[in-house]
């Protein structure tokens, strides 16, 4: 086995090895799926983010029968964009569009529009 090899391997089992109890083990760069159908109940264990909550997850996952299933992203690449009260945030190019939150970037409720949750472009 090559070094290369040998390192990409290391990564991959560092991955699974931080990856939370029960999550899906189908990674998306730095975002992960956790809950396991038929009983969900997903959460995102600590320096991660909720970015969507969903009864189904990953594309061709079994739909959960109680509860949700939470895509969770790395707290360091995920970002909200739009200052309240008057948020209408976009993420800027380069950056994926995750979903909307009715919360700024300073923490305070949007009075009109929603901000936007951005994944950082991966350098």
């Amino acid at each position: 086995m090559s070094i290369d090899n040998l390192k990409r391997a290391a990564g991959l089992l560092s991955l699974f090895l931080l990856l939370p109890a029960g999550a899906a083990r189908a990674a998306d760069g730095p975002c992960i799926w956790d809950g396991t159908a038929p009983l969900c109940n997903g959460d995102c264990k600590p320096g991660y983010t909720l970015v969507k909550r969903d009864k189904q997850g990953p594309a061709g996952a079994k739909k959960c029968a109680t509860g949700t299933k939470a895509r969770c992203c790395l707290t360091s690449d995920i970002r909200v964009v739009g200052k309240a009260p008057l948020c209408n945030g976009k993420c800027p190019v380069g950056e994926e569009t995750l979903g909307q939150s009715e919360y700024g970037e300073d923490g305070n409720k949007c009075a009109t529009g929603h901000a936007a949750i951005c994944r950082l472009a991966v350098k």
